[in-house]
């Protein structure tokens, strides 16, 4: 019984540790300008104004847009 619970905790905190990379590699635009900063917006964030989840298609469409506009952001 012991083994079991063991080998399951252990399966477990494997899972849990998979699943927390998913957090580094989400992909996030940050703008800026003239001196003031936009609030930073991240792949899988819902848009509060539309309701849309955000892709990486939308964010990179986002910075054209922007940069379009005088802004100068980044993709990271």
């Amino acid at each position: 019984m012991k083994k079991i619970i063991t080998t399951i905790v252990f399966i477990l905190s494997l899972s849990l540790i998979n699943c927390s990379k998913d957090d580094e590699d989400s992909l996030c635009l940050n703008c800026e300008i003239i001196g003031e900063s936009f609030d930073q917006l991240c792949e899988g964030m819902v848009d509060p104004d539309s309701g849309e989840t955000l892709t990486k298609e939308l964010l990179e469409v986002s910075k054209a847009l922007f940069e379009a506009f005088g802004a100068t952001c980044t993709l990271k």
